[in-house]
């Protein structure tokens, strides 16, 4: 992509720190590499150039469908997993947040 795209600083929002509105902002890169289908891919180009807003593109619905499909096999997947892996897991995601969020403006 060759289009100019929005900053973390655009997913900052109360209760979502720096590193969080990062994870967001990264996310959204993979998606709009094609790493999670057309569908996706189009609305995060949509949100990553600015021409529209996170918020207004999950009300779209093609959007909204596609990533309720994502979070429901997510979500099986989470469930499926042994209790001590989603812990483990949870150890890092909250590890790697806080390391981010001390590194500051970026």
């Amino acid at each position: 992509m060759s289009e100019q795209q929005v900053g973390h600083e655009e997913f900052l929002a109360p209760g979502r720190g720096r590193a969080q509105a990062r994870a967001v902002r990264e996310a959204l890169r993979v998606m709009a590499d094609g790493g999670a289908g057309e569908v996706l891919q189009e609305m995060a180009q949509d949100v990553l150039s600015g021409r529209t807003g996170l918020r207004e593109a999950l009300r779209v619905g093609p959007y909204a469908a596609a990533i309720g499909e994502r979070v429901r096999a997510a979500h099986a997947e989470w469930r499926r997993m042994p209790a001590a892996e989603r812990d483990r897991l949870l150890a890092e995601a909250r590890r790697l947040l806080a390391e981010r969020d001390h590194e500051g403006p970026g």
